[in-house]
């Protein structure tokens, strides 16, 4: 399916997945200032696209996905028992008319899981990029501690 039949939230979704498998396949990644050729411990200098940073920008831009599902979950719910309404009294008699009762209740029932789940999804996923951030800055925090020589040592002198 052409991602043009998307939502505008999701066609970013599917663009910010295509840079990532790219930038993936562009290269070697190496943790920041742990040395090495793409890391900025080893030559001193700024840090490299490879380099393994985080970003909460995803996880934030995955809850307002979240959350626009879940609003338009709603929505789609409302029209849908709206339209329904007086559909049952209309087809009285009909033997359709319990079928389609019951195909209502499960649309509800399945629009209605969906939108719990986003509701539930959003404020967890705007955590993680929280609690990613947190943990880099420990993490940093705890690297500077470590000394280690300004040269690696040669294993054959030892």
């Amino acid at each position: 399916m052409a991602t043009e039949a998307y939502s505008e939230s999701w066609r970013e979704l599917i663009d910010l997945a295509g840079q990532e498998r790219q930038s993936a396949a562009s290269g070697p990644m190496s943790l920041a200032s742990a040395g090495g050729s793409g890391g900025s411990g080893g030559s001193g200098g700024a840090a490299s696209r490879s380099d393994l940073e985080h970003s909460d920008g995803p996880w934030t831009t995955a809850a307002g996905v979240a959350e626009a599902l879940r609003t338009s979950t709603t929505t789609a719910k409302s029209r849908l028992t709206s339209t329904h309404t007086g559909v049952t009294a209309a087809t009285e008699g009909l033997a359709s008319s319990g079928v389609l009762k019951s195909v209502l209740t499960s649309w509800e029932d399945r629009l209605s899981s969906v939108r719990d789940e986003c509701g539930s999804l959003a404020p967890k996923l705007r955590q993680v990029g929280k609690d990613l951030g947190e943990r880099d800055t420990k993490v940093k925090s705890s690297l500077r501690e470590i000394n280690t020589p300004s040269e690696p040592s040669d294993p054959k002198e030892k």
